[in-house]
């Protein structure tokens, strides 16, 4: 267990994976992730990183979030601006949820390139929030409260819903209940995304994608699922109520997308080489 490793082990850790010229920036516990967390700059060639990680529950370092310090609204992980996509998914763009903070790499990515788009951020862990305001550039105000409970009180609704809930473990625990009431919240025509990180691996994943798959269906909602081929690492899993928005109609999408929004690289490569499915990616 990582509570039997002291902060010099730690540390060590980060620096093993990041390589010995990266700087820690801090190392800290959280009350509610379950494990340390950490801010670490470290350069890639030309390019310099600042990345919000953890440890998992077999000591092994896991990348939260990354901000490329050069070009701060770039979305530097391919899930992310697979996410991206649910609000060119979206009938309009008008209000975004945001379950779980992270880094704020979506939050930067949408005060470039979709200032008309008002977010909500909601996050269970009061350090996260922190350390976003502190290392990340986050200025709007996070709604303290875990999502699930957020969800289920709130009147308010919006045009996408992003969902990226996240602990030391894995993926925070959802259910058929939690899935509706996201559903619940959107309106019409909008869109909600679902990061499953780790998903051909954690056997916690497919039961949930399942779930939300059968609250969608029982709704006449067709799920998408976007991943990229032969990296099995993430999958996004979407569930769009605008008509016509199905997995068909993707590369279409993309490149309204595209010509809409003008994401960074001219948003090359969100869906070059991946599985476009409407069922769970099994390979």
């Amino acid at each position: 267990m990582l509570s039997e490793f002291g902060e010099e082990r730690q540390r060590r850790l980060v620096l093993d994976y990041f390589g010995g010229d990266a700087r820690l920036r801090l190392l800290r516990r959280t009350p509610t992730f379950g494990s340390p967390v950490f801010v670490v700059d470290f350069d890639r060639g030309a390019r310099h990183y600042r990345t919000l990680g953890s440890f998992g529950s077999s000591i092994q370092v896991t990348e939260q979030s990354s901000m490329d310090l050069l070009y701060p609204a770039r979305l530097v992980f391919h899930y992310e601006r697979l996410m991206s996509l649910a609000f060119a998914m979206s009938r309009q763009a008008v209000t975004a949820l945001l379950l779980g903070v992270g880094g704020a790499a979506m939050w930067r990515f949408m005060r470039a390139y979709l200032p008309d788009c008002a977010p909500t951020l909601v996050d269970a862990d009061e350090v996260i929030p922190a350390i976003a305001r502190r290392w990340f550039y986050l200025t709007d105000p996070v709604i303290l409260e875990p999502a699930q409970q957020y969800v289920a009180t709130t009147p308010r609704r919006f045009d996408v819903v992003l969902v990226d809930l996240y602990n030391s473990a894995g993926p925070a625990e959802s259910d058929v209940r939690f899935w509706g009431r996201c559903l619940d919240l959107l309106n019409p025509g909008g869109c909600l995304a679902n990061n499953w990180a780790d998903f051909s691996v954690n056997p916690a994943v497919r039961p949930m994608a399942d779930a939300l798959d059968r609250v969608a269906q029982a709704r006449g909602l067709a799920p998408i699922y976007v991943t990229k081929r032969g990296f099995r690492d993430n999958l996004v899993q979407y569930v769009p109520t605008a008509p016509g928005v199905v997995a068909e109609a993707m590369a279409d999408i993309h490149e309204r997308f595209i010509r809409e929004r003008r994401p960074p690289d001219r948003g090359r490569g969100i869906l070059e080489n991946c599985i476009i499915a409407t069922r769970f990616p099994i390979e």
